[in-house]
């Protein structure tokens, strides 16, 4: 140092001052999504539990000695092990495609809603066989459900891939790894939080599968493929109410131990291609993907096409033949709007879905921030994330007696304000766990930048300016979610909900005779969350994809940066 003539001098200014980060502000963050979570679903799980457990282990037993309840509870066990077949089969796709770039569309069936893809997929079958057989009216389901989910997880696993490395993998090949270790041990460990986000959503819809039987299996078919939500729905005025409450329990139970499974994807970090560049693909492989996204999206559009032309039958003319047939015409729309039903549970549908994708991440977001960048302590961090899993695929019908109960209570069944409320509170953990993951992926300069400021909440308003894609993802899934439910709205609210799915259940009571009519309300229910996911198809697919966050990145382990003067 003396030989070039710098002297070290003490640091006299003064040190930086801003606000400290304060213990009791991830709390406060939590505390309105805990609060309406905590009323609306955990306290009626709660109550559901205590009910089951009157006089002991009892009613369970008393459930489970009926061999419908256990038939109900092996088909839905069946539909919990389709969901990670539907994420291999979306993951297998993926591959395929390669780095193609404009397969959003592949994800656009998640706006259409059970009812339709059941009447979509039964319009197709019906032509052959309209008593399916066991085999075929669970190929049906299968199919129906397979095409709902499957493009989306084709859409998050395409972009996991694309986000790995590539470096990692030209060095396990320079190194001799196998092809099969190369999967297990650096393409599989980096698909893991991707994969785990699809999975639990699949998950909850699968948990929830109920409209897509109603409507999709003839009354004849129905017994065969009970499940434990439509089981109850049926009889639950024939069970007492303990061995009522022991049935949703278990709808419950089998529901959370599944997403558990995929929380264990959640938890897992791995190095990511920040630079966001997909990997060099040959010209024999580009060729390839654009040849299986052309072949993807023919069999994606084909029972929307089915729906379509059989709306553009006349009634008489789709009675007596089949959606290819002639006799079109626009009198299945007239008789669609002529009692006036639909057109007002359009707009009560619509407001209601407007009104919940607004509040929804208003209550989110501060409590995803927390988890991510609140620096609780890691088990509570832990534990909290893992209660939000479970609690994202309660089944409605767990919850809903005590809910009704309060609501008759109150006069409130079939209040829009109040249905609005339970579809939020329905909605909150999932969009807390997709946007905890994109929260997470902020780089950490960013957040300890603000984290200082003056401004309270400044670190908070910076995280979501760098995840707007993953805010409009959270906020348009639940506008499609409330839009095309079937299940709140007819616990709770009934024909006085206005919701639009209620117009085209009511009409399937007479399937052969209305499905024209059926048909055009269904595309006309269709094409507003339909438009607005294609409409938004790039936001969705960087808000999805977005909790793929770098190693080493993880928030209860990072520390904010040492103020000027500070002791290390």
């Amino acid at each position: 140092m003396s030989g070039t003539g710098l002297i070290p001098r003490e640091d006299t200014r003064a040190p930086v001052r801003g606000h400290r980060p304060r213990p009791w502000r991830p709390v406060l963050y939590l505390l309105p999504a805990a609060l309406l979570v905590g009323v609306v679903l955990v306290l009626p799980l709660v109550w559901a539990v205590v009910d089951s457990l009157h006089g002991g282990l009892g009613n369970y037993a008393g459930v489970l000695r009926d061999g419908q309840v256990r038939h109900a509870v092996r088909n839905s066990l069946f539909w919990l092990i389709l969901a990670p077949v539907i994420c291999l089969f979306g993951l297998l796709l993926a591959w395929a495609i390669s780095a193609h770039r404009r397969i959003g569309i592949l994800a656009a069936p998640i706006a259409v809603s059970a009812l339709v893809t059941g009447l979509a997929f039964r319009l197709i079958a019906q032509p052959g066989d309209f008593l399916l057989g066991t085999n075929g009216i669970w190929l049906l389901l299968g199919l129906a459900f397979a095409w709902q989910w499957s493009g989306l997880a084709v859409v998050v696993f395409r972009s996991g891939l694309n986000a790995i490395p590539p470096g990692l993998v030209r060095m396990a090949r320079a190194f001799g790894v196998s092809r099969a270790r190369r999967l297990r041990t650096v393409i599989g460990p980096a698909l893991f939080p991707a994969g785990a986000l699809v999975l639990i959503i699949v998950l909850v819809a699968a948990a929830r599968v109920f409209d897509l039987i109603l409507i999709a299996a003839p009354g004849s078919d129905q017994a065969e493929v009970d499940v434990v939500g439509l089981h109850w729905w049926r009889f639950r005025d024939d069970l007492g109410p303990g061995e009522s409450a022991a049935l949703t329990v278990i709808q419950f139970a089998i529901a959370a131990v599944a997403a558990l499974i995929g929380l264990w994807g959640l938890s897992r970090e791995w190095p990511t291609n920040t630079a966001d560049a997909e990997p060099a693909a040959g010209p024999r492989r580009r060729r390839r993907g654009r040849a299986v996204v052309v072949l993807a999206v023919a069999v994606w559009v084909v029972p929307l096409v089915v729906l379509l032309l059989t709306s553009l039958h006349t009634p008489r003319a789709a009675a007596g033949g089949g959606w290819w047939s002639g006799g079109f015409g626009f009198e299945s729309y007239r008789q669609a709007f002529q009692s006036g039903g639909l057109t007002g549970a359009l707009v009560n549908t619509g407001a209601r879905s407007v009104f919940a994708a607004v509040l929804l991440p208003v209550v989110a977001v501060p409590a995803a921030y927390a988890l991510a960048w609140g620096g609780l302590p890691r088990r509570v961090n832990h534990a909290l994330i893992a209660v939000t899993t479970m609690v994202a695929v309660v089944p409605p019908q767990t919850v809903i007696v005590e809910l009704g109960r309060v609501f008759d209570r109150l006069h409130l069944l079939g209040a829009p304000t109040a249905l609005t409320i339970v579809h939020t509170a329905f909605g909150v953990p999932l969009a807390m766990l997709l946007l905890r993951g994109a929260f997470a992926s902020v780089p950490r300069e960013i957040v300890h930048a603000r984290r200082y400021d003056a401004e309270p909440g400044s670190p908070l308003f910076a995280v979501v300016r760098e995840t707007l894609p993953a805010l409009v993802t959270v906020a348009v899934l639940e506008f499609v979610l409330v839009w095309n439910d079937y299940v709140v709205g007819l616990l709770l609210g009934g024909p006085e909900a206005g919701q639009v799915t209620f117009v085209l259940s009511d009409q399937a009571r007479q399937f052969v005779t209305s499905e024209s009519v059926m048909a055009a309300g269904a595309v006309v229910a269709t094409v507003i969350p339909l438009g607005l996911v294609l409409a938004t198809g790039n936001w969705l697919v960087r808000g999805f994809t977005s909790g793929v966050r770098p190693a080493g990145s993880r928030p209860e382990l990072r520390q904010p940066p040492r103020r000027h003067g500070q002791a290390p």
